[in-house]
């Protein structure tokens, strides 16, 4: 098994890490992936025999993620991507494949707006196009009760934004994937003294992914149910972008990766080597150009 080595670096008083894979034989750029708010570098290993055997993964931790520095409140996204943009330069790379999942897909957005020539192709999952009222109310009313010391409250409520709660919709692994991300949220907030806050600048500061993009090749995809933007803003979103294209994943909602991560991984490395994305009966309709 190839070995992984991890790397920091810093930015205007920031301390922040990346993970790389090689591959054996790469025959496409390195697959360089950004996931949700608090998803750190060590959760990608998921993806690795669906990318090394066209390319390296580089998996990373922006300020706010695993142990990297949080922002302070006068750093924004601007910064999220002049760090991407030194991790690359810091691997020797003029190139990656870049793909954002969830906060991550906002972030790879704008890099590529930033910096289009330092992204070979774009894959933004989940993309949270608008953070409605709905959201924000449900935030609010989880963050009383974090700060009221509930925590298992707080995360019984961004449940409700993160997750599917249509009983009448099909959601692969459902029950336990539910439990997973409870875990997993109840875990970055309590036993990070900035988890709450980092979450809390992406619900209320505006991140909205606007303003189109040229010059990139970009798939957009998501779940079906996905309960942060759904289907229909992420296929309008996804027409705003020249050369793009858009799927959905059939039996899933935002959490795509964790209920139907073979699929998932698989979509993203067919557009990433120029397969065709035809026929392929995880999609609850056939992959279409939008952009």
């Amino acid at each position: 098994m190839t070995e992984a080595i991890t790397h920091t670096l810093q930015l205007d008083g920031l301390s922040f890490s990346y993970q790389v894979v090689n591959s054996d034989a790469p025959v496409i750029e390195p697959v360089l992936v950004l996931g949700g708010v608090l998803q750190g570098m060590h959760g990608w290993s998921i993806m690795e025999r669906h990318v090394l055997p066209y390319a390296g993964l580089i998996s990373v931790d922006l300020p706010g993620a695993g142990e990297s520095t949080p922002l302070r409140p006068e750093q924004d996204m601007e910064t999220m991507c002049r760090a991407t943009e030194i991790i690359i330069d810091d691997l020797g790379l003029e190139r990656v494949n870049f793909l954002g999942y969830s906060f991550g897909s906002a972030v790879a957005f704008r890099c590529a707006q930033r910096r289009p020539d330092r992204y070979a192709k774009l894959a933004l999952g989940g993309v949270p196009v608008r953070i409605s009222d709905k959201l924000i109310d449900l935030w609010m009313r989880g963050a009383q009760r974090m700060l009221s010391g509930d925590a298992n409250g707080f995360v019984d409520v961004l449940a409700e934004m993160f997750l599917c709660s249509d009983t009448g919709a099909t959601v692969r692994n459902r029950d336990v994937v539910r439990q997973l991300v409870k875990r997993m949220t109840l875990r970055a907030v309590t036993n990070s003294a900035h988890g709450f806050r980092t979450m809390e600048r992406s619900v209320l500061e505006n991140l909205d992914p606007q303003g189109g993009l040229k010059g990139v090749p970009t798939l957009v995809f998501c779940g079906e149910h996905d309960t942060i933007s759904s289907l229909q803003e992420q296929r309008e979103f996804a027409a705003t972008i020249g050369d793009c294209t858009f799927a959905s994943i059939g039996e899933a909602d935002h959490w795509v990766f964790l209920q139907r991560r073979y699929e998932a991984s698989d979509l993203v490395m067919r557009f990433f080597t120029g397969r065709s994305l035809t026929g392929l009966d995880y999609l609850i309709e056939p992959a279409v150009a939008v952009g």
